[in-house]
C-alpha cells in the first residue's frame, strides 16, 4: 500500500469525497452480491472469505424474569451483577447525570475513525 502523505486541508477535503464515492461504489456491489446470495442460496467462496448469511440470536428479557434470572445466576454460585450490566440505552432511560454514574461505576470512552453527515450539508469543493 502506498504511503499518502495529506498536506493541506484541501488535500484531506479532496481525500474524504473520494473515500465517500468509494464507499458508495461498494455499498451498491455489496447489495448486488447479496442479492445474488439470496436469490440462489449459494455462498461466495472468495479463498479468503465466505460471503453468506448468518444469524445471531440476542434475547430481551421483562423485568420479572430478568430478576427472575439474577436469582437463577446466584442460585448457580455467580454474582448476577458480573453477568447483567446496564447498557448506554438503559442509562439514557433513566437520564441519571455524569455526577450521579461516577458514584457507582467508571465511564468506557473509545474513540473510532469515521464519517458521519456534516451540519453544512454542503460538500466543500
Amino acid at each position: 500500500m502506498a504511503n499518502i502523505e495529506i498536506k493541506s486541508i484541501q488535500e484531506a477535503i479532496t481525500i474524504g469525497n473520494e473515500i465517500e464515492r468509494y464507499e458508495c461504489a461498494i455499498k451498491q456491489i455489496k447489495d448486488a452480491l447479496k442479492a445474488f446470495v439470496e436469490e440462489t442460496g449459494l455462498p461466495v467462496d472468495t479463498g479468503e472469505k465466505v460471503w453468506d448469511f448468518s444469524s445471531s440470536e440476542s434475547w430481551s428479557f421483562s423485568a420479572e424474569n430478568l430478576k427472575a434470572l439474577a436469582s437463577e445466576i446466584l442460585l448457580l454460585g455467580f454474582n448476577p451483577w458480573e453477568y447483567l450490566d446496564l447498557g448506554s440505552r438503559a442509562i439514557a432511560k433513566l437520564n441519571l447525570t455524569q455526577d450521579v454514574l461516577v458514584q457507582y461505576g467508571k465511564a468506557k470512552t473509545t474513540t473510532r475513525f469515521a464519517s458521519k453527515k456534516s451540519p453544512a450539508g454542503e460538500k466543500i469543493a
